[in-house]
């Protein structure tokens, strides 16, 4: 862009459109965008150096009152001055405030000239208010499904005609915007047709759109929207749409995938994308996840029975799923029962008549054994129920016999010193027969005699000496 010689300002009048060197511009106070003024002016300043300025500003002559004069146009004179050195010639610009600071932001990086003349129309200042909101309350947003798509067509076209080598950065610098940001508006073009139909209706949002993104397969974005569609609380939801969506794709680090190998599932004819929207952008995934299933299957069937000979069971099985808390397991085969890993388990021998169970360990390294199906053990049959009433009446009844019996072998107390003094015991607890240690052939009845307390009294000595002399004959005996 190239400056040109500044005009005569006499010359210009209100309502038709006028170049004004860039540095007589000053911003208004009169612009009633007051928040955001701002806002991306660093993309639409590369808008500009790329495509030049492609919409004229609105102005009014600059006066004290409303005139935001940049320091190098104030002289050093108070901004309330009225110096004619300071307002003359000048004006502030009511419509087209960020297109003004994008061209100072050029200026300031020496990629505009500050003469550059800068076409505008001029207003009178009594219609500057009115002048600046039509501008900004009129304006319709562009719809982001024809965002996304200009994007597409911008690209294609910088690739048909061989405008740079990387087409996608040639678009980023042309549009002031990051090579991630034109990479995700061309995701985002790909949309399956259906969904960029319902963002064209507003009946989705651009959040839901990216999260539907997340993954180029248009069947599985399409599985999902129709699900959402169904739903009667908050459809299409991104979040609730990532998680679907990650539900029916597998990360490189999944146990299956590094179970079943990269290259291999490759080789089968498996697909993988580069992920977008899903918080872990750049992260690659396996979208044929029935594949992967399928090439782990047929893996690990090869690998039980070899496992299961190391371990020692007549055969093995495969549960699907990975590791031992999460697989789930295959049907018990009839007449056994399932045991699991941390429950008891067969001997050595009872392993020959077991079959092992077997998942893919978490770290999809190999099979880990989860646990073991073994025979059920047949129950012997239930003992017939005992009267115990009727058993323990048979037993007191048996002891009062044989205690009968025993008194009966003793020899009549009737004209013997006991007579008067002997007595059978009457206890609950003691029958009065008792077993002879020394010789089965006889047993014991025991009699209890009653004798005087005085009579016990007056043999304790004899009783004591007795005592001594057989202690001391012991302690004799045994040295």
């Amino acid at each position: 862009m190239s400056a040109t010689a500044e005009p005569d300002f006499s010359d210009l009048v209100e309502g038709l459109i006028s170049p004004i060197p860039l540095n007589r511009l000053m911003l208004s106070s009169l612009n009633v965008r007051q928040t955001e003024r701002a806002a991306d002016v660093d993309s639409l300043a590369e808008d500009i150096a790329a495509r030049g300025l492609k919409q004229n500003l609105v102005v009014v002559p600059a006066h004290f009152t409303s005139g935001e004069a940049l320091p190098e146009q104030m002289n050093g004179e108070p901004l309330a001055s009225g110096g004619k050195n300071v307002w003359e010639g000048r004006f502030e610009v009511i419509a087209g405030g960020r297109r003004f600071q994008a061209m100072q932001l050029l200026v300031q990086q020496e990629r505009l000239s500050p003469t550059y003349p800068v076409p505008c129309m001029i207003e009178f200042r009594d219609e500057a208010a009115e002048t600046s909101l039509s501008e900004n309350l009129h304006r319709v947003a562009m719809n982001p499904a024809d965002e996304f798509e200009a994007y597409r067509v911008i690209v294609d076209r910088a690739t048909k005609q061989g405008l740079d080598p990387d087409p996608v950065a040639y678009c980023a610098k042309r549009f002031g915007v990051t090579v991630k940001h034109v990479n995700g508006r061309l995701r985002l073009a790909t949309l399956a047709q259906e969904i960029l139909d319902a963002l064209r209706a507003n009946e989705i949002g651009v959040d839901s759109a990216k999260a539907y993104a997340g993954t180029e397969d248009h069947a599985l974005q399409l599985k999902v929207f129709a699900g959402q569609k169904k739903s009667t609380w908050k459809p299409h939801d991104a979040q609730q749409v990532r998680q679907a969506l990650r539900g029916e794709t597998l990360p490189l680090s999944n146990a299956l995938v590094k179970f079943v190998g990269l290259d291999a599932y490759l080789a089968a004819g498996g697909r993988t994308e580069v992920e977008m929207f899903m918080g872990t952008e750049g992260e690659e995934r396996l979208v044929d996840v029935k594949l992967v299933k399928k090439l782990a299957a047929t893996k690990a069937d090869e690998l039980v029975a070899p496992a299961a000979k190391k371990d020692g069971f007549a055969s093995g099985v495969l549960a699907a799923g990975v590791g031992k808390y999460n697989a789930t397991w295959p049907k018990e085969p009839k007449e056994m029962e399932r045991i699991p890993s941390w429950g008891d388990q067969p001997t050595k021998a009872q392993k020959k008549k077991c079959i092992g169970v077997y998942a893919i360990d978490d770290e999809g390294k190999g099979l880990e054994h989860i646990g073991t199906f073994r025979p059920i053990e047949k129950k012997a049959a239930p003992a017939p129920r005992r009267d115990w009433a009727a058993e323990h009446a048979a037993e007191q009844r048996k002891e009062l016999i044989e205690t009968r019996a025993g008194r009966m072998a003793l020899p009549p107390f009737a004209g013997t010193p006991l007579e008067g003094r002997a007595f059978w015991p009457n206890s609950e607890w003691h029958s009065g027969i008792e077993p002879d240690d020394t010789d089965d052939n006889f047993k014991f009845v025991v009699v209890h005699v009653r004798v005087p307390v005085a009579e016990i009294e007056s043999n304790l000595a004899e009783a004591e000496r007795l005592v001594d002399e057989e202690q001391a004959a012991a302690q004799e005996q045994g040295a």
